[in-house]
């Protein structure tokens, strides 16, 4: 009788509504890591000769025009679950796992390119610690956070998004003072910074758009916190949408004023992997290595917590629902409300960033892939839902349903 009670008591757990719109937002720019633009500064610099603020303009594009269809989908079903949750409720099960398995490469492997972030960097400015050590300790830490609960991963994520901002104004600021005194471009109006046509290669300036996709993913994994949000019709939709046009505008303005602040050259950057630290050499403010270095570590780890939170919501979605084994992948710790399982789970996947201490790019190359047929099939399940099942014809439908997520599909 008492395995009995047990059990039900078990089936019955449910995950805790706690969150509200603001500690969304912050959650979803964690995982968007405000201060990640720098980042990538030099690796798509120097794919794309120099057009770092046009990739960003585009995928910003692509990226709202997702927004808006994710936003339609969290408000028709606020459930766990994310892209696999909404493909398979407006087109069927069996593509919406797939569809879900898609996003899921890049909620696994997203969190290891900010290991990697994190290891080396923090490698920089401790030498004696080899990078695998730094990604072990960081990963250890944000699977401790995230099975202690949502609760406690909010609070770091909230110092997490005010510190990187912080420190992006004041880089911004020491720039345009560079600028002012005649360095760099020696004028903030500079087209070049933008558009230059003598470099300018379509196929780079694309590739470089997908890659960067994987920065916006934070708007994305809010809406597996479905399930713990209050009032999650009205709460999520605006997060979705605040959250990815906010980082889009942030994310433009700080990559041109980089590029008016240190015009592009090729062969200028000595390694686009950590090309922010020359960066700020180069502007005259290479005190700011070792507090950018520390502001970076904050923001990957919140980057980590969110994705790997999200990642566990995903396949507890997908646990529940009988896709994956529901003993192991639906489990939710009775105690700690989080489903623990899955956080291990994803805690040894996020080690193979151990494989990638050397190749940034291609690890980020792997994660876009993923990032991209999700945002794909959601934009996709919009049309599902509203005009081939709902059979919608008015023109405003057409506009919301049909033409605003084929021209988001379109633009991946």
């Amino acid at each position: 009788m008492e395995a009995m009670n047990s059990e039900k008591t078990a089936e019955k757990t449910e995950l805790k509504r706690v969150l509200k719109l603001p500690t969304l937002v912050c959650q979803g720019l964690a995982y968007l890591c405000p201060a990640c633009v720098l980042m990538y500064y030099g690796i798509i610099n120097v794919l794309t000769d120099g057009h770092f603020p046009l990739v960003l303009i585009v995928a910003g594009i692509a990226m709202t025009l997702t927004a808006l269809s994710y936003a339609k989908m969290c408000r028709k079903y606020p459930v766990a679950g994310s892209v696999y949750s909404y493909v398979s409720r407006s087109i069927g099960p069996k593509l919406g796992f797939i569809a879900g398995w898609g996003l899921m490469l890049d909620y696994f492997l997203l969190p290891m390119t900010c290991y990697l972030g994190c290891g080396l960097y923090l490698n920089i400015m401790v030498p004696a610690v080899p990078v695998w050590a730094w990604i072990i300790i960081a990963v250890v830490f944000v699977a401790v956070c995230n099975c202690v609960g949502v609760g406690v991963a909010s609070i770091v994520n909230n110092i997490n998004v005010i510190a990187p901002i912080i420190a992006l104004v004041v880089t911004v600021i020491f720039i345009i003072k560079f600028v002012l005194g005649g360095g760099g471009a020696g004028t903030l109006i500079y087209p070049e910074a933008i558009y230059n046509p003598d470099t300018f290669q379509l196929g780079p300036i694309m590739t470089g758009a997908a890659i960067m996709a994987i920065v916006f993913v934070g708007f994305d994994s809010v809406t597996t916190f479905s399930e713990e949000t209050i009032n999650p019709e009205k709460n999520m939709p605006r997060a979705v949408i605040m959250i990815c046009v906010g980082a889009a505008i942030e994310f433009f303005l700080v990559a041109y004023f980089m590029n008016c602040g240190w015009p592009y050259e090729p062969g200028a950057i000595q390694d686009p992997n950590t090309a922010i630290t020359e960066f700020n050499v180069h502007i005259g403010i290479g005190w700011m290595n070792t507090i950018f270095i520390l502001i970076n570590t904050l923001a990957s780890i919140g980057c980590c917590i969110a994705g790997q939170g999200a990642t566990a919501r995903i396949l507890l979605g997908m646990g529940r629902d009988g896709f994956l084994p529901k003993k192991f992948f639906g489990y939710i710790h009775p105690k700690f409300q989080t489903p623990v399982n899955n956080i291990v789970l994803t805690t040894l996947i996020a080690l193979t960033a151990l494989f990638y201490q050397e190749n940034v790019m291609g690890a980020a190359s792997l994660v876009s892939f993923g990032a991209v047929c999700g945002f794909f099939m959601v934009n996709f399940s919009v049309i599902g839902h509203y005009i081939i099942r709902g059979k919608e014809r008015g023109a405003g439908a057409m506009i919301r349903h049909l033409i605003i997520p084929a021209l988001g599909m379109l633009s991946l």
